[in-house]
């Protein structure tokens, strides 16, 4: 009996294996039926077997995941610096190329220079170029902006030259009230470190009517500085005991300067006269 029941359990799996390796119309059928009754217990194993390797694995996941999180971290920093510096020459370039803009389209001849220094205790009076007497410039030149008038060149060295700056009461410019017929001189007030100091058009006629945010502009008369210069705005009028003031809020940004353009200013020259024929 014994022999007949291992008889018959071999020829059950010889008939098994036979149905699910034997590649007939009949077979594929019997090995897609038997597929659809087995499907629920696959599924089952295979989501216990799931199961089982994550928390198999589970001790070594959160440092994985620490170790990840810092590489992406790092990886983080790395791109931020990376759009500093892009942010940074972008920005360089542009200031380049409004600098160029601004010296093509310049009535006159003029030397670029870089702001290489400037003190905290001449820091509304004075600051220093990389441009000197060897490179072309001279004493009591006029230094200027895109926004407008900065001040004068000072002392001299063969690669760097002092501005003196128009905020500071030694800069004196004649200048005028753009739409009026006033006129006078401005130059600098003392003021704080902390405080942008403002300019004073004295000598103005008194009790006129100024609009404040009318254009200060120079005259040109002194010879220093041409004409037309953008100087400030006014802010308000004073009248004082002999003239009027006019308090203006200079055109240039003092405090963030990192460019300046020196103009030439053509030497006036004395008329040629011809030798006497004898």
């Amino acid at each position: 009996m014994k022999k007949l029941n291992i008889l018959a359990l071999l020829l059950f799996i010889a008939a098994v294996v036979s149905v699910f390796t034997m590649d007939t119309p009949v077979t594929r059928d019997i090995q897609s039926r038997t597929m659809t009754v087995l499907s629920p217990f696959i599924h089952s194993s295979a989501a216990v077997e799931q199961s089982v390797n994550s928390v198999t694995a589970s001790p070594e996941d959160p440092r994985e995941m620490k170790r990840e999180n810092e590489r992406m971290q790092i990886e983080v920093e790395r791109l931020r610096i990376i759009s500093q510096k892009y942010a940074q020459v972008l920005e360089e370039n542009n200031k380049l190329r409004d600098l160029i803009e601004f010296k093509q389209a310049a009535p006159f001849k003029s030397t670029a220079a870089r702001v290489i220094k400037r003190v905290s205790s001449t820091w509304w009076n004075s600051m220093i170029i990389d441009k000197g007497l060897l490179d072309g410039l001279a004493t009591d030149s006029p230094v200027i902006s895109a926004s407008g008038l900065i001040g004068k060149t000072g002392k001299m060295a063969d690669h760097m030259a002092e501005i003196i700056l128009l905020t500071d009461e030694t800069c004196r410019v004649s200048a005028k009230i753009e739409g009026t017929l006033e006129q006078g001189i401005i130059s600098g007030e003392r003021a704080g470190l902390d405080m942008r100091p403002d300019l004073r058009l004295r000598f103005l006629s008194k009790n006129i009517l100024i609009n404040p945010g009318a254009n200060v502009l120079s005259t040109g008369e002194g010879g220093v500085f041409p004409a037309g210069l953008l100087i400030g705005r006014v802010k308000r009028f004073e009248n004082r005991d002999l003239s009027g003031e006019a308090i203006v809020e200079p055109a240039v940004d003092f405090s963030s300067l990192e460019y300046v353009f020196v103009v030439e200013m053509q030497p006036a020259t004395e008329p040629t006269t011809k030798p006497e024929q004898k």
